[in-house]
């Protein structure tokens, strides 16, 4: 599914860190305008996450998987640089975070997606749940698959 020439990593925060940070501060904090504090929490570090590098290992897309319950995973703060939308890496990432959730056994996978993401998650599958909500001033609604 990656365009040649593009990796995907899966691994902890300790070992992404670097790569996934650069692609959260120039979609959510430059772009967005949500304020950096607002962008960090404490869950990053116990999350696996979802890196995509191109050929030169510039980070270019980025999301994250997290296990609120037995069998539930989450998946949140997906990103992909404005230079590099529509060659369905943000697809790689979600389709490579709900893998990495059935192989550990989750049945369900949710998530919190911007009303204007809403329609790319619709066409993976995840179905909306109840009534949008502000988060971090941007609309969002919970979709499940």
């Amino acid at each position: 599914m990656l365009p040649p020439g593009y990796r995907l990593h899966i691994g902890s925060w300790a070992s992404l860190q670097v790569w996934a940070a650069a692609v959260r501060i120039a979609v959510f904090v430059q772009e967005q305008g949500i304020p950096v504090a607002e962008e960090w929490d404490e869950v990053d570090a116990g999350a696996l996450h979802a890196v995509i590098t191109d050929a030169q290992d510039v980070p270019i897309a980025t999301g994250r998987l997290l296990q609120p319950q037995p069998g539930l995973a989450q998946i949140g703060r997906m990103a992909v640089l404005s230079s590099h939308r529509g060659q369905h890496l943000g697809a790689s990432i979600l389709q490579a975070l709900c893998d990495a959730a059935y192989a550990r056994g989750d049945t369900q996978c949710v998530l919190h997606a911007q009303r204007s993401a809403e329609g790319f998650y619709r066409r993976h599958g995840f179905e909306p749940e109840g009534e949008p909500y502000d988060e971090v001033g941007i609309e969002h609604i919970t979709m499940r698959k």
